[in-house]
C-alpha cells in the first residue's frame, strides 16, 4: 500500500538488496573470521549476536533451520493427509466408542499444529512467501494458537490413558460408566479448558508494528512509500519476572514434567493389567464350561478389545515419549540457565550456545514428526482400525482391482456361498469356464463334480456339508457384490467367476 513520503520513513538504501528488492535482515560484515572471534566473546560468557550471526558456524546453523523449515512442510503435509484419513476412519459407525472419540480430538489438535507448524516454517526461512494479512493477526491467530494445539494434543493424549487406565485396571467402574454417550466429552472439554487457560496470556506476547520504508531514490524496485509489517515481542513477553516463571518453568511443568510422571504412572499400570488380563485369556481359552460358554466368550472379546486398545495408547505413549524428551530437557536446560541468559540480553547481548539453537531446531521437526505418524501407529498397532481401514480402501477401489488373497484361497469366488478354497475339490474348480462362468469338468467322484452340477442336484445334508467345506466365506459376505454385479442367484445355483 502506497503511502506519502514523510520524514519519519526509512530512506537507508544500503538495507535494500537491489536484485531481488528484498530487504536485508544486516549489513554484509567485512571482518575476517580471526577478527570477529577476537571481539565476540566478553568475560561473563556473553557474546555479540551481531558478529555471532557473521560466522561461519551460525551461517552453517541457517542452512540446517532452512532444511528443517522444508522437512518440516513436507512432513505436515503428509500428516495431514494421514490424519484426515485417521479421523475418516475413528468416526465410522462400527468404530465408535469412547476411546476413538478422544482420538479424534487428539488427530484434530494435531492437524491444526501442524497447519500452525507449516505456516511458522514458511514465515522463519521463507518470509517472503508468508502473506502480510497472515502476518498482521499473527498475535491473534498463529502464534497462540500454535501452543494451544500442542499443549491440547499434550493433554488429550493423558485423557485417553485415563479412559484406558479405567478400562484395564479398573473394569467393574468403567462398565458402570461406559453405557454413557457423551462421556468422552468428560475427557475433551477439560484438556481443552487446561490448554487454553495455559496458554491464555500467549494472546499477549506478540504486537503486529508497522514501519514506513521509501526507497524511492534506490532505483526502480519501489516508486514510492509503502508500509512494512512486522512481529514485535510485547512488554510482558520481554518481562524479565514473566519469562523466569511462566515462559520458562510453568511451561516445563505443565507440558513437560507433568505430563510425563502421569502417562509413566498410567502407562506402567496399564501394561501389570495387561498381563493379567493375558492370563486370564489363556485360562479361558484353555478351560471351556459349557454352562458359561457363551458369557465367557463375550468377556474374553471384550478383554480383547480393551487389549488391543491399550497397545494403541502405549505405542502412542512412546512415539510421544521419544518425540517430546529433548523438548524437556531442553526445556529444563533453559530454565536452570535463564538468569544468565536474561542478564546477557540486559546488556545487548546473548548467551545460547549454537548446539541449543541446533537442537531447538530439531525439536520443532519432533513436534511435526509426532503429530504425523497417528495414522501409522493406529494401523499397526490396532487390529479394529487395520480391518475397518481396508474396508474403507476397498470402498474407493474399481471392483477389477480387489483380489481375494486369504489363507488358501486362490482367487476364484463362489457367488452362493464366499470364497472357494481351492485346495479342497480342486478338480471342480479347475474346469471353471472363463467367459460363461460355469464350471464343467470331466471325471467323476463327488470332489471332482463341478460346482454347478454340485448346486444343482446336491440334497442331501451331507453334500450339502461338502458344498459348504468347500466354500470359507459365508453368502451374506458378498451379498453387496451380487447385486453390484447383477447376477441372479437362485437358491441352489452356484456360479464361480475369477476376480
Amino acid at each position: 500500500m502506497s503511502i506519502s513520503p514523510s520524514a519519519h520513513c526509512i530512506t537507508d538504501c544500503s538495507i535494500l538488496n537491489q536484485t531481488t528488492c528484498q530487504l536485508v535482515s544486516r549489513r554484509p560484515m567485512t571482518l575476517d573470521q580471526d577478527t570477529i572471534y577476537s571481539q565476540l566473546w566478553s568475560q561473563d560468557g556473553c557474546y555479540n549476536s551481531t558478529l555471532f550471526q557473521a560466522t561461519e558456524g551460525y551461517k552453517v546453523y541457517e542452512k540446517f533451520s532452512d532444511l528443517m523449515s522444508v522437512m518440516m512442510i513436507i512432513l505436515g503435509l503428509l500428516g495431514l493427509c494421514g490424519n484426515m484419513f485417521s479421523i475418516a476412519v475413528l468416526a465410522r459407525k462400527e468404530m465408535r466408542n469412547c476411546f476413538n472419540h478422544i482420538l479424534i480430538a487428539i488427530n484434530i489438535c494435531d492437524s491444526l499444529h501442524l497447519v500452525f507448524a507449516i505456516m511458522d516454517a514458511v514465515r522463519n526461512s521463507f518470509g517472503d512467501f508468508y502473506p502480510v494479512q497472515l502476518l498482521q493477526i499473527f498475535p491473534y491467530i498463529h502464534y497462540p494458537f500454535y501452543r494451544i494445539s500442542l499443549c491440547a494434543s499434550i493433554y488429550l493424549i493423558i485423557s485417553v490413558a485415563i479412559e484406558r487406565y479405567l478400562a484395564v485396571c479398573q473394569p467393574h467402574h468403567y462398565r458402570e460408566v461406559q453405557s454413557d454417550s457423551c462421556r468422552s466429552l468428560l475427557y475433551i472439554l477439560p484438556s481443552l479448558a487446561v490448554a487454553l487457560v495455559v496458554n491464555s496470556s500467549r494472546f499477549l506476547e506478540t504486537e503486529t508494528d508497522r514501519i514506513c520504508i521509501d526507497f524511492s531514490k534506490c532505483g526502480p524496485c519501489y516508486d514510492g512509500a509503502v508500509w512494512a509489517y512486522y512481529v514485535k515481542p510485547t512488554k510482558l513477553r520481554m518481562d524479565k519476572q514473566y519469562i523466569i516463571y511462566y515462559h520458562t518453568w510453568t511451561w516445563v511443568v505443565s507440558t513437560g514434567l507433568v505430563p510425563f510422571i502421569i502417562l509413566m504412572f498410567l502407562n506402567l499400570r496399564i501394561l501389570i493389567s495387561l498381563k493379567r488380563l493375558r492370563s486370564r485369556l489363556n485360562v479361558s481359552c484353555s478351560g471351556v464350561n459349557p454352562d458359561k460358554a457363551k458369557m465367557r466368550e463375550r468377556r474374553v472379546t471384550q478383554q480383547s478389545r480393551d487389549l488391543n486398545l491399550a497397545i494403541v495408547l502405549i505405542s502412542t505413549v512412546i512415539m510421544f515419549f521419544f518425540c517430546h524428551l529433548p523438548r524437556l530437557v531442553t526445556s529444563i536446560y533453559e530454565a536452570a540457565n535463564i538468569h544468565s541468559i536474561l542478564d546477557c540480553r540486559e546488556k545487548g547481548q546473548d548467551k545460547s550456545p549454537l548446539w541449543f539453537m541446533y537442537v531447538t531446531a530439531a525439536v520443532q521437526l519432533l513436534m511435526v514428526v509426532n503429530a504425523s505418524l497417528n495414522l501409522p501407529i493406529y494401523f499397526f498397532a490396532g487390529k479394529s482400525f487395520r480391518e475397518t481401514s481396508m474396508q474403507l480402501i476397498r470402498c474407493f477401489l474399481p471392483p477389477f482391482i480387489i483380489r481375494v488373497n486369504e489363507d488358501n484361497n486362490i482367487g476364484w469366488r463362489c457367488f452362493n456361498c464366499g470364497t472357494i478354497n481351492l485346495s479342497i475339490g480342486a478338480g471342480g474348480a479347475g474346469g471353471a469356464g472363463g467367459a460363461g462362468g460355469h464350471a464343467g469338468h470331466e471325471g467323476g467322484g463327488s470332489d471332482d463334480r463341478s460346482l454347478e452340477e454340485f448346486g444343482q442336484t446336491s440334497h442331501s445334508q451331507e453334500d450339502q456339508n461338502e458344498l459348504s467345506s468347500l466354500c470359507v466365506q459365508p453368502r451374506q459376505v458378498i451379498t453387496s457384490c451380487e447385486q453390484q454385479e447383477g447376477i441372479p442367484v437362485t437358491g441352489r445355483e452356484v456360479l464361480v467367476t475369477s476376480l
